[in-house]
């Protein structure tokens, strides 16, 4: 599923107005009402002394519904898109760690990176049948970004990371003979780490036009971020060769791009260059640009008083509208013997976010819960509809009560955001 970091540990994630301090929650209460006001001055009034409030109101805002009047539904609808914006701007930076010792017990370090800046680290030297207790590291970071304080401390152990183990976070092993050392080959660009792994080359003896050169890249982000795609626009790269002449991008045109999936922390990248001269020895220098998707916080969109078709009856349509995502349920009716469900979700962010390829949004949590907050799960699920911006989602229930007297409850991202990551390698050594 994707959630996040979703920005988990920076970013709201929907949460009620109840857990808001009262005396914000009475102002935000008293300015969203004034957002409806008569006159333009107290409505412009109220909208910027909402934004002044900042990200902290965000979890205050109404969910836009059919009774929510126009100029209120536009106004708060700018109002979190502005907040999500620059919280995520925010968020964007590296999250940094001061911890200084001599000889700290690893695990100790681990905890305490972990605590400080909410990325999850999980030792699994263990399951590889080595002692993970007694190893002891020499650290003295002060505000250091993440990657690389965490990266200075593997090197010290002898330990490097895996980046598909199936669960959140970074995890630990122990790093091969023969492995580099991590500092010198990261780049450290914000959130991520990247890392050159190897090149690829091809002559054809038959065919000088059939020659290429290829270098793959690992991504690794935060664990508090989950990316939904990472793409690599190749006109966004540059290279220059020892020889100081530049070296061509081949189809510069083009922008692969990296799914990811739950329990992946880290994604490999293809960036194809022109075979250069045999004389040209490393790329001194080779600059790029990624662009990760990623969805913002997450919001329990709530649906009550829900009206199941029936015969010479019209489905009653119901929509509700959180920042940039619209989520509508169109019918609910009997289908043999389970209930359907039949959901819509419509966002306004990036026209990549829906793209066909991408299945991200079919893990949302979609289910039924009870007066007592009992959920009841979804016994299967069919996609209907796929738009650029579009997707229409049937789920299907086996339960005995009447959905009349449930409420339907959707958990998604109330937006997808774009995130641009600049990246610069040096003296990468040709084969």
């Amino acid at each position: 599923m994707v959630n996040l970091l979703l920005w988990t540990a920076l970013l709201l994630t929907g949460a009620d107005a109840a857990t808001a301090k009262p005396e914000l929650a009475d102002e935000a209460a008293r300015l969203v009402r004034q957002l409806d006001a008569s006159q333009l001055v107290a409505r412009d009034e109220a909208e910027q002394k909402l934004l002044e409030l900042g990200p902290d109101v965000l979890a205050l805002l109404p969910t836009i519904g059919g009774r929510t009047s126009a100029e209120v539904a536009l106004r708060v609808t700018r109002l979190q898109q502005k907040l999500l914006r620059s919280q995520a701007l925010a968020a964007a930076e590296p999250s940094l760690v001061t911890l200084k010792g001599d000889a700290l017990p690893l695990a100790d370090v681990f905890k305490e990176i972990t605590k400080q800046t909410g990325n999850v680290i999980h030792d699994n030297r263990p399951g590889q049948g080595e002692d993970a207790d007694d190893t002891r590291v020499k650290v003295d970071f002060d505000k250091t970004p993440f990657w690389r304080a965490l990266d200075n401390v593997l090197d010290q152990a002898g330990l490097t990371l895996y980046g598909f183990s199936g669960q959140r976070g970074v995890t630990v092993i122990a790093r091969p003979p023969g492995a580099a050392d991590r500092v010198a080959h990261g780049c450290y660009a914000g959130l991520f780490r990247l890392e050159g792994v190897r090149f690829e080359a091809v002559r054809d003896l038959r065919n000088e036009n059939m020659e290429s050169l290829k270098l793959f890249l690992d991504a690794t982000w935060e664990p508090r971020l989950q990316p939904i795609a990472i793409m690599q626009p190749l006109g966004e790269v540059s290279a220059t060769g020892s020889d100081a002449k530049p070296i061509a991008v081949a189809s510069a045109d083009a922008e692969p791009e990296a799914m990811i999936r739950e329990g992946i922390s880290t994604a490999e990248l293809e960036i194809p260059l022109v075979l250069p001269p045999r004389g040209t020895e490393k790329i001194s220098v080779l600059k790029g640009k990624l662009v990760a998707l990623v969805p913002g916080p997450l919001h329990d969109f709530r649906f009550r008083d829900l009206k199941v078709a029936r015969k010479n009856a019209p489905a009653a349509r119901n929509e509700q509208r959180k920042a940039g995502t619209t989520v509508a349920i169109d019918q609910v009716r009997k289908n043999n013997a389970a209930w359907e469900v039949s959901v819509r979700v419509k966002f306004e962010g990036p026209s990549s976010a829906l793209e066909s390829h991408r299945s991200w949004i079919l893990e949302n949590e979609a289910y039924f819960e009870d007066d007592k907050g009992q959920r009841v799960e979804p016994g299967g699920i069919e996609q209907t509809l796929q738009s650029k911006d579009e997707v229409g989602i049937n789920y299907y229930f086996d339960t005995k009560d009447n959905p009349e007297t449930l409420v339907f409850v959707y958990r998604t991202p109330i937006t997808i955001l774009e995130l641009p990551v600049t990246y610069e390698f040096h003296d990468l050594r040709l084969p």
